[in-house]
C-alpha cells in the first residue's frame, strides 16, 4: 500500500531541489500533487517526470514573494479540490541567478531582498496554511522546511530569520491544531546537494544530504506512520539519522 494513496498535497518550491524531490516522492507514494513555484517551464518538467512514473500532478505557477500571486495559487487549488491532506512549505530565498544572499552584513541587504525572503519564507506559508486549513481533515499533515544553520545567523540574517519563523509557526500551530488532530512538523536539513548548492559551492568538501534523503523522511512525516507526531523539528545531517531539535 502506498503511504499517500488518494491524498491531495500542495508542495511549494516544487520546481527544483528539495521541493522537487518531495513532490516526486509524494506522487510515487500515491498523492495527487499540486506543484507550485515561479517558473512554469520547470514545473512542467517535474509534472512530466511524475506522469512518466504513473503519478498525478498539476502545475500551478505562483510567485510566493507576491501576496496577490499567493492568493491566486490558493484559489486555483480550491477550484480543483475540496480536500487537502498535505501541505509542504519547501520554498525559500537564499540566492538569485547570480549570487548567494550570504557573506553580507544585515544593512547591506536591499529592502527588496529582505521583503522577498520574508514573503517566500514565512508570509506565503502562513497564508497558504491559513486559507487551506478549512479543507484539511483530521490526520492531515503540514510539513515545513527550515535549515540547520550550523554557523549561526551571521551574514545571512534575512534567510535565517525567515526559517526560524517557520519553526515557530510549526510549534505554535501544532498546539492550535491538536484538537483537530492535524499534525505539523518541520525538517531542518544541513547542507543539501541541490543543483543550486552545487552551482554556488562547487568545491564544497563537506558531505551533503541529497534531496532524496529529505524527501523520504518527508514522506514518512506526512503519512499515517506519523499520526502521533506533531510540533517537532527534526535536524537532518548526512550520514546520521534525523534527530529532534530542542526548540526555545
Amino acid at each position: 500500500m502506498k503511504k499517500l494513496a488518494n491524498k491531495y498535497a500542495v508542495v511549494t518550491g516544487a520546481s527544483t531541489g528539495i521541493g522537487k524531490a518531495i513532490a516526486i516522492e509524494f506522487a510515487k507514494q500515491g498523492a495527487f500533487v499540486f506543484l507550485t513555484a515561479r517558473t512554469e517551464d520547470r514545473l512542467k518538467v517535474v509534472q512530466q517526470i511524475i506522469g512518466k512514473n504513473v503519478g498525478k500532478a498539476k502545475a500551478v505557477p505562483a510567485d510566493l514573494s507576491s501576496v496577490k500571486s499567493t492568493n491566486g495559487l490558493i484559489e486555483k487549488v480550491k477550484k480543483t479540490t475540496n480536500r487537502i491532506d498535505v501541505i509542504v512549505n519547501a520554498a525559500g530565498v537564499w540566492h538569485d541567478q547570480g549570487q548567494v544572499y550570504a557573506a553580507s552584513v544585515f544593512e547591506s541587504f536591499s529592502q527588496d531582498v529582505i521583503i522577498k525572503t520574508f514573503n517566500v519564507g514565512i508570509t506565503a506559508p502562513a497564508l497558504i496554511v491559513h486559507d487551506l486549513l478549512p479543507l484539511m481533515p483530521a490526520k492531515a499533515k503540514i510539513l515545513n522546511i527550515s535549515g540547520k544553520f550550523s554557523h549561526g545567523a551571521k551574514n545571512w540574517l534575512p534567510y535565517y530569520l525567515s526559517k526560524k519563523a517557520i519553526e515557530d509557526l510549526t510549534v505554535g500551530l501544532s498546539e492550535e491544531l491538536e484538537e483537530r488532530d492535524i499534525q505539523i512538523n518541520c525538517i531542518s536539513p544541513s547542507d543539501t546537494g541541490t543543483d543550486s548548492y552545487k552551482r554556488f559551492y562547487p568545491r564544497a568538501e563537506e558531505k551533503t544530504l541529497t534531496p532524496e534523503n529529505i524527501s523520504q523522511f518527508a514522506s514518512h512525516l506526512c503519512s499515517g506512520d506519523a499520526d502521533t507526531i506533531t510540533g517537532k523539528i527534526y535536524v537532518m545531517i548526512a550520514g546520521h539519522e534525523p534527530y529532534e531539535a530542542f526548540h526555545t
